[in-house]
């Protein structure tokens, strides 16, 4: 594609290089000129205007745009909208976006001309609702260009929406004074969550806070068919060896952490017996303002498999801005 300028009688069939304001009216950037447009513009005076010329080795700026959303795109997405240069993505699904971040940052730093944008990795999102686009910057893309991100299968379906994965969840409150057990606060946040992506708690169980009986409560618990198992102990979590790993560990399951680098929700645990689940609750989820805890809730929910590395990424973002601790001038110094 050339970009220039040209004499305005001679700019039939080039694409408008910017947008031209007329006396009453106006030429939008990006239209292909015809003869009636070449006259009015003379009748306004203007003699020259910038054009692109599109060559036949380029495409327009709207199937370049369609051709890699939808290479990019899921069956979880709408047919790509475009206009202008720009396809719009759009959900076909409630669920969880998940972004191969590595191929994004690929496209956006190969292709000058190409820019591609998306909601946050990891966005609960709804049906019908704006996930991404692809914005082509020129009125024209080379078509070597465009087929090299065509052709390359690691570009492929990079844009997911995973819908939820877990059908049945129980809870299992641990306490050696039944009395003072107060189970409705955090019952109501976890099914206030979990209403999000239409889950809610199937299960509830209350046993004696040590790790022989909360291993029992746990085979009892796993006969129910429960997919995903929810540990709120009466103490937060102080030692790997705690009562609820060891709970854990003594009904034959593996603990993958019981620390998370978010602040709230340090002290939550994640494990797993077989194809279950087990979030060990930190008592910052009795709170509905966002912590770590809803960070593995949601992605759990949506079927992301959790391993020391992706824990260990939550760090980034991990201190929520709404509770951070004010800082306390010493107005001596």
């Amino acid at each position: 594609m050339i970009f220039k300028i040209v004499s305005t009688k001679n700019a039939k069939s080039y694409i408008l290089g910017h947008t031209v304001k007329l006396e009453n009216s106006y030429l939008k950037k990006g239209k292909i000129l015809n003869k009636d447009d070449i006259s009015l513009l003379v009748k306004n005076k203007i003699n020259s205007i910038y054009v692109a010329i599109k060559s036949d080795n380029d495409y327009s700026e709207n199937y370049s745009a369609k051709s890699i959303a939808m290479h990019i795109s899921s069956n979880n997405l709408y047919e790509p909208e475009v206009n202008n240069g720009r396809a719009d993505l759009f959900s076909n699904k409630n669920g969880m976006l998940k972004i191969n971040k590595e191929e994004l940052l690929k496209i956006n730093s190969l292709f000058p001309e190409i820019a591609v944008c998306t909601l946050k990795n990891f966005s609960i999102v709804k049906k019908g609702q704006l996930v991404g686009n692809v914005k082509i910057l020129p009125y024209a893309v080379n078509k070597k260009k465009i087929e090299k991100i065509l052709k390359n299968k690691a570009f492929k379906k990079i844009f997911q929406v995973s819908e939820k994965s877990i059908e049945r969840v129980g809870i299992i409150f641990t306490s050696n004074n039944k009395k003072n057990l107060k189970k409705e606060k955090i019952l109501q946040a976890v099914n206030l969550r979990l209403k999000n992506f239409h889950l809610q708690v199937n299960f509830t169980k209350v046993c004696q806070h040590n790790h022989k009986m909360l291993s029992l409560t746990i085979n009892k618990i796993l006969k129910k068919n429960i997919e995903l198992i929810l540990i709120y102990g009466e103490t937060s979590i102080s030692d790997f060896h705690d009562v609820v790993p060891r709970g854990i560990v003594d009904s034959k399951g593996k603990v993958l952490s019981s620390i998370l680098p978010t602040d709230p929700g340090n002290l939550l645990l994640i494990g797993s017996i077989l194809n279950t689940v087990i979030i060990g609750v930190p008592g910052c989820a009795k709170s509905l303002k966002r912590n770590g805890f809803d960070d593995i809730l949601e992605r759990v929910c949506h079927g992301e498999k959790f391993n020391k590395i992706k824990l260990a990424e939550l760090a980034e973002g991990g201190l929520y801005k709404n509770i951070i601790r004010k800082f306390k001038i010493n107005k001596d110094l």
